[in-house]
């Protein structure tokens, strides 16, 4: 199955922009494209400022917000500490069994996980042991600025000790070299020393970009081909 597993570098980086809107270019190529975030925080299901609700809107997709996730928390804590604080803790069996009766709806998916490999998701497993199981590759988005190669490095070692297939990283954020240097030199170094490809860089989008500006910036500034054949396993 050509899918892929989102995940980040750190929380805030854009991961959910990125994700609906590459549901949308892929969907507008004709793929049969699914998103799905197995667990929020910081948001209920049902809230319009909420990844799941977002989602929905950036991708397109005609399905209601249950088939794009399952649960979700009001307090913006970790997965694993927000449900845990809400009385319903869950377990990796319980996202695995929601997204099963789901999987049906698509040909293809893009699951988004909960900022980076290592946040605790339930009381049993990081979001790094969802991936594993559902045995998809990663596209890793990171932020575009100083820093970025570190944290990138780290995230796509870490994801192969554990024996997850890095499909890319897309850069996401920043606003020119003109006010970081580092920004003309990031992509480059991500290749060489962490060894995968950056399939673009979408660039900072304001505070609250409208979702056409989303999608478009998305079409624009990521290489969709490229994205369409690292996914394929």
């Amino acid at each position: 199955m050509r899918s892929a597993f989102i995940t980040a570098t750190d929380t805030g980086v854009g991961k959910t922009l990125v994700t609906g809107a590459l549901a949308w270019c892929l969907r507008e190529r004709g793929e049969d494209v699914g998103c799905y975030k197995p667990v929020q925080s910081g948001d209920l299901l049902h809230d319009e400022t909420g990844d799941v609700c977002r989602l929905k809107a950036l991708s397109g997709l005609p399905d209601p917000v249950e088939r794009i996730g399952r649960y979700a928390f009001a307090e913006p804590l970790a997965p694993r500490l927000a449900a845990e604080r809400a009385g319903s803790p869950l377990l990796l069996a319980d996202l695995l069994a929601a997204f099963d009766e789901v999987r049906g709806d698509h040909a293809r998916w893009l699951v988004e996980g909960a900022g980076g490999l290592a946040v605790p998701l339930t009381t049993d497993a990081t979001v790094a042991d969802l991936a594993a199981q559902l045995g998809y590759p990663l596209l890793i988005v990171a932020r575009a600025h100083l820093g970025t190669v570190n944290h990138t490095v780290l995230t796509v070692r870490y994801a192969e000790s554990l024996g997850l297939r890095v499909a890319g990283v897309i850069l996401s954020g920043g606003k020119g070299a003109a006010h970081d240097l580092s920004e003309a030199y990031n992509a480059a170094y991500i290749e060489e020393y962490a060894n995968v490809p950056v399939l673009g860089h979408v660039p900072w989008l304001g505070d609250l970009p409208s979702v056409q500006t989303v999608r478009d910036s998305v079409r624009a500034h990521v290489d969709l081909d490229r994205v369409d054949s690292c996914m394929n396993f």
